[in-house]
This record gives structure tokens, sequence and C-alpha cells, in this order.
């Protein structure tokens, strides 16, 4: 347990500092510029949300998969990204075929095709980060995880900065301060494990080969089903609204993306822990204790976010205020997704990835049926924050009906009060009305978790009482 928790905080070292250097972006950017160069700016992060979505091919989730079956890492590594790489030459010829065409696309000007060259470059750096943090993710180096985890991001910090003050203040500078940043931390990462990149094809295992491109597949449709999901959103708002709602609506998907802190950190050390104890075959209450858990702390967070939402979004520029009434549906993002990581382990442990392909398409039809263009950025909030309970719930649901799994009643029961709680926090203006509501929220999710609580306490009486004893046989 000990060797846990302390794997678990040197991830949360990344994590945090990622996030904090994440939020620290926020208001630079929206200091230098206004709420519609911010919408175009997120045009080009959901480019690149599309291609990270795809650009894999699934082959990571196959090499996690694999991880710990295949002997030889080392060459498990060098087949699962050869696929991806030579694919995202395809990607780069074609991106540039139609670079005007994708940048009227993305930016409402074909003057901007400069911009997709980059971001069409810019694959082949985002393969080998994945691939790469995956590894060393697996291999459980939690420490060097963080440490490059936060370069990425400081050097993504450090170049909007210079460009913003001494270039144009407009969308575009962004852009490329971003893309600039996140190759000059992935060339650093790349250097500190060159042994791995050397890679050659002929030397890639034939037999393997098919078996990743099986499991990855099906997890490749699913994923662009679900990068369809995660964008129609904001699809929705540049086609039907404009570009200052959408800006808007990224800045409050910014603020909700706070409790990503725990959700990334959760990921990167559940992955390997439930893979190690399922095949330990530990017994179902280790995994419904670490479900619980985790569901209680992110329902605190959430919680906490909208008490201070009004605090949360002085960060960001004057012309940003109204996020902070568009920002609480989106915090089911991150919340829906930490949850499901616990709940979906039969899919995963079961090798049904082509059940994913169900969830997606589920999620996509909610996301779609809700998004009303009327209602702009807040509608679209609605949408996103019901489509992803319905990612967990159908993730849930296939996951129980194939594996023995556990109850989840704690779960649906939390999950109804913070979809009230976000309600009455788009609604009401009223700033000491809404904190008696959520404080009443909080009491309630409290209430609800009581039994953990005592369960947690238990434990550690009884692992302090079991120390005391062992102490006193060796004295």
């Amino acid at each position: 347990m000990k060797s846990l928790i302390t794997r678990l905080l040197q991830f949360g070292i990344g994590s945090i500092g990622a996030a904090i250097l994440n939020l620290l972006t926020i208001p630079v950017i929206t200091f230098f510029i206004s709420p519609a160069e911010y919408g175009k700016t997120s045009m080009f992060m959901l480019a690149q949300t599309l291609l990270i979505c795809v650009i894999y091919l699934g082959f990571d989730q196959a090499f996690a998969r694999e991880f710990y079956e295949y002997t030889n890492r080392k060459k498990l590594f060098k087949t699962s990204i050869l696929v991806p790489l030579l694919f995202s030459a395809l990607v780069i010829i074609m991106m540039c075929a139609f670079k005007k065409t994708i940048s009227l696309f993305l930016f409402g000007s074909e003057n901007y095709y400069a911009a997709v060259y980059l971001i069409a470059i810019s694959t082949i750096f985002l393969i080998f980060e994945r691939f790469i943090f995956l590894y060393i993710r697996m291999e459980n180096k939690a420490l060097e995880f963080s440490i490059f985890n936060i370069f990425i991001k400081l050097s993504i910090l450090i170049c909007t900065i210079v460009f913003l003050y001494f270039l144009p203040h407009t969308f575009i500078t962004v852009v490329y301060a971003t893309i600039i940043g996140q190759m000059i931390g992935d060339v650093i990462l790349m250097l500190r494990n060159i042994s791995l990149l050397r890679i050659n094809p002929l030397k890639a295992d034939p037999v393997l080969m098919p078996k990743l491109a099986k499991f990855g597949l099906p997890v490749v449709i699913a994923t662009f089903i679900y990068s369809l999901f995660v964008v129609i959103d904001k699809l929705f708002i540049r086609y039907y609204c404009n570009f200052e709602q959408l800006g808007l609506y990224t800045a409050a998907f910014k603020i909700a993306s706070a409790l990503l802190i725990l959700q990334v950190t959760f990921s990167n050390f559940w992955v390997p822990t439930a893979y190690d104890w399922y095949k330990k075959q530990k017994p179902m209450r280790y995994f419904k204790f670490v479900s619980d858990s985790i569901m209680f702390l992110i329902a605190l967070l959430f919680i906490f976010l909208l008490l201070f939402k009004s605090v949360i979004v002085m960060i960001l520029s004057p012309d940003y205020s109204n996020a902070q009434y568009i920002f609480p549906f989106l915090c089911f993002y991150p919340l829906m997704m930490t949850v499901s990581e616990t709940t979906n382990l039969g899919i995963v442990f079961l090798k049904r990835s082509s059940l994913n392909i169900l969830v997606s398409l589920i999620s996509l039809a909610v996301s779609v049926g809700l998004n009303v263009p009327i209602y702009g950025a807040t509608g679209a909030a609605v949408a996103t924050g019901s489509a992803y309970i319905a990612f967990f719930l159908a993730r849930t649901y296939f996951s129980m009906r194939i594996w023995k799994g556990f109850s989840v009643k704690r779960h649906l029961v939390t999950t109804v009060v913070l979809f009230a709680a976000a309600s009455l926090n788009m609604i009401i203006r009223d700033t000491w009305l809404i904190s008696i509501l959520n404080t009443i929220m909080l009491i309630l999710v409290l209430l609800i978790y009581v039994p953990l609580v005592q369960m947690g306490r238990k434990f550690v009486k009884t692992k302090h009482q079991k120390n005391r004893i062992q102490k006193g046989i060796h004295a």
C-alpha cells in the first residue's frame, strides 16, 4: 500500500504541475486576445483533438494492453509505433494538399495555411510523445513521467508569453506558440529516450502486429466516433453562433479542466495497477473501494469548483465573466471520464474493445440530440455534460454485463446530485442563494459517502494495530 501511495504522489506531481501551468496559460491568453480570437484558437485545439483521436490507430491502447504480457518491451514499443508513424505520413500529405481548405474550415480564412503545415508536422511529435509517455508510465517511472510532463507544458507556456509579447495579439500567434512549444518539449523527451527510437521496420514482430491491430482497430473506430462526440459542441457553436460564443465556451471548458488534475493523475496510476491486480486475481472489493473513493474525491472537487466559481473566473479577463455560468456542466467531462476508468474494467480485461464503438455512438447521439443552436454556448455545455454522463453509464453497463463487476448505486445517486447542482449554478445568478444551495449539495455528497469514510477509518485503525503488534514482536 505504501508503494502504491508513493507512486500515486509521484504521478500526481506531474499532473498537478501540468494542470497549474495549463491554468496559468489561460489568463495569459485571455489578457492579450478577445473572446472572438480565442474562439479561433479553439478551432486549432479541435484539429489537434481530432488528430490525437485517430492518428494512433488504437495501437497505443494495444501497446498498453500487451505491455505486461510481451517479454521484450522495447521490441513491443517499436512494433506498436510503426503503423501510426506510417499513417502519419499519409495524414501529412493529405493536410498539405488541402491546406487552404483546412485553413478556411478552421479559421474562416485561407490565409493561415502555414499553421496547417505546422499542425501536420506536429503529428509525428504527438505520436512519439504518446508512446514514450506510455512506455515510461507502464514502467512505473512516475517521477520521470512527471518531470517531462511538466517540462512540455512549461515550454508551451514560455513560448506563449514570448510570442504574445513580441508578436501581434491574434489567435495565430497562440497557435504558433503552442505548436512550437510542444515540439521543443517533445524533442527533449525523445533525446532522453533515444534508445527507444532506433526503429527498424524489418525487425518488427510479424506475429505481434496482427494481434495489436485486432485489439487496436476496433478502438480507433470507437475513438473516431468519440472524437466527433468531443468536437460536436464546438462545431455547433462555430457554425450556428459566432467565434465570440466559442471563445467563452472554450474559456469555460479550460476552467472545468481543472478537474483533470485528478483525472490524469489517477489514470496514470490506475491503468498499470488495475492490470496488475487483475493478473494477481485480487478480490473485487479492491476495485470497488478504489471506484467509490475516486467518485467521492472528484465529487468534492466538483462542488468546490461550484462554490468558488466567481473567484475562479477572476483569472480571466473581464470580457470572459459569463464563462462562470457555462462551466458547471462541462465539469462532467473529467468527472465521468475518471470514474468510468474504474467501472469499464470488464471491457478492458476481456479485450471487448468493440463495445467502445457502441459507447461512443450512444454518447454522440446524446450530444447531437441535445445541442440546440439557439442556446449557444450554454446549450452546448448542457449537451456536453449530459453526453459524458451517458458515456459513463454506457461504459459501466456494458462492462458489468460481461464481467462480474460491483455495485454502482452510490455512483448513480452522486451523479443525480451533481447534475442538480450544475443546473442550479447555470440558472441562479444570486451569489448568496447559490452559495447556500451548493453547501447543501456538499453536505448531501458527504452523507452519501459516510459508509466509505467509516470503512477507510476502520482500515487505517486495523493497519495501525497490526503495525503495533509487529513492532511488539520485534522488540
